[in-house]
């Protein structure tokens, strides 16, 4: 817990694991001032601070269960978790730009649509990888992504033989989960 006195702002480029841990921890550290802060209410508000999420997607998505998400509707719609869905960062310390990061100076991230420029005293870069789908995500909002994801289920429920390009953890992940919800596929 560290008390802050002095105006601060910290970007964050990205918001899945990497970026929203960041956050978390930052929240924990600089706006849960109170020692006995126990994570079950919001933390109060410091003007001193200004933590700034820019990610092009509105929610977090858990690309660890993407596999079985692509085999088991259900589960794959719980997969993408909307950022106003998160009480602690709905804190008026914390700010999210759901837009795409077009350039990072020494002083501030500028934003594909040229909306603004964000300043920034501190940066926390946490974009991660890209992958193609279906593992990888392309959708912006949780709507586009439960589209996707229906088509790539409907694509492996009405297949007869399926081929996973790769033996990687990914794949043979894949392979198995496709052959644990349909044994029939060839």
């Amino acid at each position: 817990m560290h008390l802050v006195t002095k105006p601060v702002r910290i970007a964050v480029a990205g918001g899945n694991f990497a970026g929203l841990n960041a956050i978390k921890s930052l929240y924990l550290q600089l706006l849960a001032t109170n020692p006995d802060y126990d994570g079950t209410k919001q933390a109060p508000p410091n003007p001193n601070v200004n933590i700034t999420l820019i990610d092009r997607k509105d929610g977090f998505v858990h690309y660890l269960g993407m596999t079985r998400g692509l085999t088991q509707p259900e589960y794959g719609s719980r997969l993408w978790i909307p950022y106003n869905d998160m009480p602690w960062l709905q804190h008026p310390s914390i700010t999210i730009k759901k837009n795409i990061v077009s350039k990072i100076t020494p002083t501030h991230i500028e934003l594909a649509d040229a909306s603004e420029r964000i300043e920034f005293d501190y940066l926390v870069i946490a974009l991660g990888q890209s992958r193609n789908a279906p593992i990888g995500v392309a959708s912006s909002t949780k709507s586009e992504y439960l589209d996707a994801m229906s088509k790539y289920q409907t694509s492996i429920k009405e297949a007869q033989s399926i081929v996973v390009v790769g033996g990687g953890a990914v794949g043979t992940e894949l392979a198995a989960d496709i052959k644990s919800d349909y044994p029939e596929k060839q």
